[in-house]
């Protein structure tokens, strides 16, 4: 088990057995992110990635609202102007880690959502592996309503997962889209009523946390490679994956539990 570092102010991190659990808790700023828990965030998943007695990521928030994005009053106070091309060298080291970390770590993601879920917030959401929102959350791609334009991804995740069509809708026109309707356009895994979203998440994870570590892993490996290369490379990176999955405890663990007619018990081995 690894130890990880203390988190800032605003971000509570358990480690519950075969789970790490991490809890934005800004409740007073609708939890909105600082620059503070990005850069926690993505360390803490990339450690995660690495640890061996995680099989699962459950993220939650506390209060009503899940997260109101990125916190840019915290960056006020400067006293002098920064040099041009400041923003994007910031946000290639800090923000624009956050979603690729996501995608790339092979332990899965578990997200429970109620209330707003915008900005920055909307795309750890939708980076997730599985996210469980409040029919009633909102979930809104703000910046060009405020004059900017998207980061962290939101541009490229939003068309990937609910069309170009309904990405423009989100993010030209800066439409806000109820939990239930982003459950229908395929932005999430599902959505349920407010008060069942924490019970939903909590069975998935436990779920996870009790699955076959490595071939769900391998499998997240393969559907997020997949987007990018041709079928040639695909096939190829799939019969790695099987290579790989069929060497683990896990997989000879089935055959066991079928031939002695019970429930596979898998380890994450």
């Amino acid at each position: 088990m690894k130890s990880y570092p203390d988190p800032p102010a605003g971000l509570v991190v358990e480690h519950d057995g075969s789970v790490l659990r991490l809890r934005l808790d800004r409740p007073d700023r609708r939890n909105a992110l600082t620059d503070d828990m990005v850069l926690a965030l993505i360390e803490v998943i990339e450690a995660a990635g690495s640890d061996e007695s995680v099989r699962v990521i459950a993220l939650s928030a506390s209060g009503e609202h899940f997260c109101s994005g990125f916190d840019l009053a915290g960056r006020g106070g400067e006293t002098e102007k920064p040099r041009a091309g400041a923003t994007q060298r910031r946000m290639r080291w800090q923000v624009n880690r956050l979603v690729p970390t996501m995608l790339e770590t092979q332990t899965p993601i578990v997200v429970a959502a109620t209330g707003w879920v915008v900005g920055l917030g909307l795309h750890v959401v939708l980076a997730s592996d599985f996210a469980v929102v409040a029919g009633d959350a909102r979930l809104r791609a703000p910046f060009t309503a405020m004059g900017f334009t998207p980061d962290s991804g939101g541009s490229w995740l939003i068309p990937r997962l609910a069309g170009i069509a309904r990405a423009k809708e989100m993010i030209m026109l800066g439409r806000e889209v109820s939990g239930a309707d982003a459950a229908t356009w395929g932005l999430v895994h599902r959505a349920v009523p407010a008060n069942e979203v924490a019970p939903t998440a909590d069975a998935l994870v436990a779920e996870l946390a009790g699955a076959a570590t490595v071939a769900v892993g391998l499998s997240k490996l393969l559907i997020h490679r997949g987007l990018g290369v041709d079928l040639e490379r695909h096939l190829a990176d799939e019969a790695l994956a099987i290579e790989v999955s069929s060497r683990s405890d896990d997989f000879h663990e089935y055959p066991r539990a079928r031939h002695e007619k019970r429930d596979p018990k898998f380890e994450g081995r």
